[in-house]
C-alpha cells in the first residue's frame, strides 16, 4: 500500500510511504496512521485500488472519512480506478518515469495504452477528446488466450484441466507466472515448488532453466498481447508497461521474445515496428494519477 500527499497545482509528491500489505488488518487502518504521520490532512482524498486487490466497499469510505481525517472539515473522498489513474498520467511521464524497450518515438497527441501487470491483468488507455486527455478501461485481460505453437497448446490443456475457459489473465498476472512455472516442472519430470511470481525471477537470473524457460513464454505472450492491444487502440502514443513483476524482468523484456510476438502481426508488422513500448519505472504514477482525477472531479 502506497499513500502521498499531492499538490494538485504542481502535481508533485510529498511525505511518500509505502506499508507492505500485511503490515495493516485493512486500508483505513493503514490510511489512518499514514494520517497520523504527516503535518496535517488533506481536504480531499483520491483513492486507487491496486490491480487485482479487492473492491473498496461502502464502509470502508465512511470509515475513511468518519475516523481518518484530524481537521474538521469533511473531505471529499473520490475512488479511482488504478488503470484510470496510470492513464491520467500518461501524458505527462518524463524520461525519468519510463525506459523504452523498443520501437521509434511516440506520436506525442495520439492516443496510448497501458497494461498493467499484478495479481490481475488490465488494459487502458488515454485519449484526446476536446482538447483534454481522458481515460478508458475495459476487460481485455479476460480474453481468450490462443496458443500458437504445440508447447503452447500443451500448456493450454494443462491449464484447461483445472478450469472451462483460459484466459490471458490466467498466465499474464503473478499468480500465472507461478502456475506456469509449475506447470513447466511438472512437465520436466519435476516436483512443483509453487514460489511467488518475484522469486522465479530471482531464480532464473541465478541459473534456473525452468524458470528461465518460463520467463521467456510470459514475455513472448505479453508482447503478443501488447502488440494486440497497440492495434485494437492505435496507440500511437506509444504501448507502456506497469508493475512490479515486469519492473524486475526489465532484462528479459529487452530479449527478442517480447519484440518480436509484439510485432508479429502480418500485414500490420511493419506499423507495428514503429510504436514504442515503454516500461513505467517510478512506482508514484498511480498517486499521481489518483491526484489528477481529485483534482478533475473538484474542478
Amino acid at each position: 500500500m502506497r499513500f502521498a500527499v499531492a499538490n494538485t497545482d504542481k502535481l508533485s509528491i510529498d511525505h511518500y510511504v509505502q506499508f507492505v500489505n500485511y503490515a495493516f488488518a485493512s486500508a483505513a487502518q493503514a490510511l489512518t496512521a499514514y494520517l497520523k504521520s504527516i503535518p496535517s490532512s488533506p481536504p480531499a482524498l483520491a483513492i486507487a485500488i491496486t490491480n487485482g486487490a479487492p473492491t473498496l466497499s461502502a464502509e470502508l469510505e465512511r470509515t475513511l472519512i468518519a475516523t481518518c481525517i484530524k481537521s474538521d472539515v469533511t473531505p471529499r473522498v473520490t475512488i479511482v480506478d488504478p488503470l484510470d489513474a496510470l492513464s491520467l498520467a500518461l501524458p505527462d511521464l518524463g524520461p525519468h518515469d519510463i525506459e523504452r524497450i523498443g520501437g521509434e518515438n511516440a506520436d506525442v497527441g495520439a492516443p496510448k495504452a497501458v497494461i498493467g501487470v499484478g495479481n490481475a491483468l488490465g488494459v487502458a488507455t488515454a485519449s484526446q477528446a476536446n482538447g483534454a486527455w481522458a481515460a478508458f478501461h475495459g476487460h481485455a485481460g479476460n480474453i481468450s488466450f490462443a496458443p500458437q505453437t504445440q508447447e503452447e497448446l500443451h500448456i493450454l490443456q494443462r491449464i484447461r484441466g483445472n478450469t472451462d475457459y483460459v484466459s490471458v489473465e490466467h498466465l499474464l498476472s503473478a499468480p500465472g507466472l507461478s502456475h506456469l512455472y509449475d506447470l513447466l516442472l511438472e512437465i520436466s519430470g519435476q516436483i512443483a515448488r509453487s514460489i511467488p511470481a518475484t522469486e522465479i525471477v530471482d531464480a532464473a537470473g541465478e541459473g534456473d532453466t525452468i524458470a528461465a524457460d518460463a520467463l521467456n513464454h510470459f514475455a513472448a505472450w505479453l508482447g503478443r498481447f501488447a502488440g494486440d492491444v497497440a492495434l485494437i487502440y492505435d496507440a500511437r502514443g506509444g504501448v507502456y508497461l506497469s508493475g512490479p513483476i515486469l519492473r524486475r524482468m526489465e532484462s528479459v523484456l529487452r530479449h527478442d521474445h517480447f519484440r518480436a510476438a509484439f510485432v508479429a502481426k502480418g500485414n500490420c508488422s511493419p506499423w507495428l515496428e514503429r510504436i514504442p513500448v515503454f516500461l513505467i519505472h517510478s512506482e508514484d504514477v498511480i498517486l499521481r494519477g489518483a491526484a489528477m482525477a481529485l483534482c478533475r472531479q473538484r474542478g
